[in-house]
């Protein structure tokens, strides 16, 4: 790991190279593999702009630290097994038979042979789990359409017997304007009426010419009352029928108003009630599953221990041959473990010494471009000299 002590440190470098580095920011020919930087505007006179730029945090931010990392943590893996090989020299070999193989097939077997069952009964859970919300959302629905059903008949009829009593109360009304108008009328006419009643009365017998022209009279004005009154009473009739027609369609829009109101209001019930279902069913699912994974690694750990100690059992008989062949397996594995770490270890210090000079070419062209005198990578003499690390690190990600 990069934190070991055991290991070499890019702090290590970066101080070591900080002692006496430092970046001319003008006037300097660009570097190779840099890239162009515009010549810094011209200024007035002024002190020279000195920065410091923290090398071992902008290394660690570097692109390629990643790979130091990885080198650390082989070259760390490697001196432990060197250890660990180190110390059983010192000490009587234990048993050491590599039972992974072994073990892992066992593992996949009772996986195969177990993992089916307890899928199954996970199955038959949810399968039961997801009937029983259904046969409860069924009927909640329908105690909803049921209970909807009571309501609306309520309001229907409530509302029938109200439009039913307006219809009659307009009805009562104009049948009294009818009487009314007929009552007027009937009086209009009347002394009309009387007069060639009197007239017809009085005309003799043997005038006939003038009984017809009086009785004509009468007939005439008897048909013209008559039709007011039944003109009336037609308008009456025809305004009643408009009325009821009128408010029947009201009747018949506040239903249907009501209807999609109440399925709505149904709808959005039921959609509660199957969100509740789900989450619960969810809840319940996931313990039950929590249940079944418990009981099927506590399966699997008692299976695969006593399946261990067969293995083990039987691998105590060839310990005796492999401890005569261990001592000389060490020393190669020794060396070979030498001859890695020390690989690793120079392939790491080159690496960092690649990231090292690409800092410092990106840190270069950085202080051409913003017009920087001086970039030191430690400010003991400078302390007040501003961080520009992080423009750096900026700088290399792009």
């Amino acid at each position: 790991m990069a934190g070991s002590k055991s290991l070499p440190r890019i702090t290590a470098a970066a101080a070591a190279a900080a002692a006496a580095l430092a970046f001319a920011g003008c006037g300097g020919a660009r570097l190779p593999g840099a890239r162009p930087a515009p010549p810094p505007p011209l200024q007035a006179d002024r002190g020279p702009r000195i920065v410091v730029v923290d090398l071992d945090r902008a290394s660690r931010a570097h692109p390629r630290w990643a790979e130091v990392d990885a080198l650390d943590r082989r070259i760390q893996g490697l001196l432990g097994q060197m250890s660990a090989v180190m110390a059983s020299a010192n000490a009587p070999a234990p048993p050491s038979i590599d039972l992974t193989p072994q073990l892992r097939a066992a593992a996949q077997h009772e996986s195969a042979q177990l993992v089916p069952e307890f899928r199954r009964r996970m199955d038959a859970e949810a399968a039961d789990a997801q009937a029983a919300a259904r046969r409860e959302l069924d009927a909640y629905a329908a105690k909803i359409r049921a209970d909807q059903q009571a309501e609306f008949d309520a309001k229907r009829i409530e509302l029938q017997a109200a439009i039913q009593k307006t219809i009659e109360d307009k009805s009562t009304a104009l049948q009294a304007d009818s009487a009314q108008f007929q009552q007027q009328t009937l009086e209009q006419y009347r002394l009309p009426l009387l007069n060639l009643r009197l007239k017809l009365d009085a005309v003799s017998p043997s005038d006939k010419k003038e009984g017809d022209r009086i009785s004509q009279q009468l007939q005439a004005l008897t048909k013209e009352r008559d039709d007011k009154v039944a003109a009336h009473e037609r308008a009456n009739q025809e305004a009643l029928a408009a009325f009821e027609k009128q408010q029947r369609q009201a009747f018949a829009d506040q239903l249907q108003a009501l209807q999609a109101d109440l399925t709505k209001q149904g709808q959005r019930l039921v959609d509660q009630k199957a969100a509740d279902l789900s989450a619960r069913i969810h809840t319940a699912l996931s313990a039950k599953q929590a249940r079944f994974n418990a009981e099927l690694n506590a399966r699997m750990q008692a299976d695969l221990q006593a399946r261990q100690q067969s293995l083990i059992s039987n691998a105590r008989v060839q310990i005796a041959a492999a401890q005569s062949q261990s001592r000389d397996t060490l020393q190669v594995r020794v060396a070979s473990l030498r001859a890695q770490i020390s690989e690793a270890q120079a392939e790491r210090a080159r690496l960092l010494g690649t990231i090292m000079a690409d800092l410092r070419v990106e840190a270069a062209v950085l202080a051409q471009q913003r017009g920087w005198d001086l970039v030191l990578t430690r400010a003991v003499a400078f302390p007040d000299a501003p961080d520009v690390t992080a423009d750096l690190i900026t700088r290399i990600h792009k």
